[in-house]
């Protein structure tokens, strides 16, 4: 029965960590895709959107907050050179750039068609189709809801830097039997549910004695962080492939324009 135990505690430990490594991943994968759709911005449309770093220090909350503000900026300048661009290009074209099912082929006559068209209009007709493409991502909606959704559980909280403990760290989290008991956990109301109070940002450990008290059950504390660890990452999932998905569009397009010019 106690060898039982340890294997099952070692499973949850490797779920646990699993699931973290995917969410420091997520976390990651959002500012690689806006730092792309940044640096084609700046390069093509000469603006100076910064490049941003993830805060490893501060918390998932925290380095997602910072992405909308950097995503702010970025929308006014994709919306600025969408409409300029919807004056300037025919309603069927401007309609098929904004279809996110065109194949190569219908990509490649496209770009033919506005850039023989409309040569000389636009300097380069990257920067524009760049930010027609990236404002119809709605991103800076996408990324809110993400949020909204992920602040019904402590994840957001939970330090960036601590998403990559190691089986061992895990294992040494919770020391004593009974998490609840800490004097760093203030006691619960066996009916609350709610996630909403809790600290600005905290460590893996503090994270597992949380969702143990709230939860106000028996299971393995690393089982039931390694569970609600893999629901956030299912929450961001598919806004980070959204994300991913329309920066990569962006960047397919711009590479037909070059092809194309040379």
């Amino acid at each position: 029965m106690k060898m039982h135990s340890i294997f099952c505690g070692a499973k949850s430990e490797e779920k646990l960590v699993k699931a973290s490594r995917d969410m420091y991943d997520c976390v990651y994968f959002f500012v690689s895709s806006i730092n792309t759709a940044f640096r084609m911005l700046n390069q093509f449309l000469g603006s100076k959107l910064a490049i941003i770093t993830v805060q490893e220090n501060l918390s998932i909350k925290e380095n997602l907050q910072l992405l909308q503000s950097a995503l702010k900026e970025m929308q006014m300048l994709v919306e600025s050179k969408d409409k300029d661009f919807q004056q300037k290009i025919e309603v069927p074209l401007y309609s098929q750039l904004i279809l996110p099912t065109l194949s190569t082929d219908e990509k490649i006559r496209l770009v033919k068609d506005i850039y023989s068209q409309y040569n000389g209009v636009f300097e380069s007709i990257c920067g524009p189709i760049c930010a027609v493409i990236i404002k119809h991502g709605n991103l800076p909606e996408m990324l809110e809801v993400a949020i909204q959704n992920l602040m019904s559980t402590p994840v957001p909280s939970l330090q960036v830097s601590e998403l990559l403990m190691t089986k061992e760290e895990i294992a040494k989290a919770l020391p004593d039997s009974n998490p609840c008991s800490s004097d760093t956990s203030p006691p619960i109301k066996q009916k609350t549910r709610s996630f909403s109070v809790v600290p600005t940002s905290f460590s893996l450990t503090k994270f597992m004695r949380i969702i143990h008290c709230k939860k106000q059950t028996s299971k393995d504390p690393v089982q039931l962080a390694a569970e609600i660890m893999a629901e956030a990452v299912q929450i961001l999932k598919p806004s980070c492939e959204h994300f991913q998905r329309y920066i990569k569009l962006a960047e397919e397009y711009v590479t037909l324009i070059i092809d194309k010019k040379q």
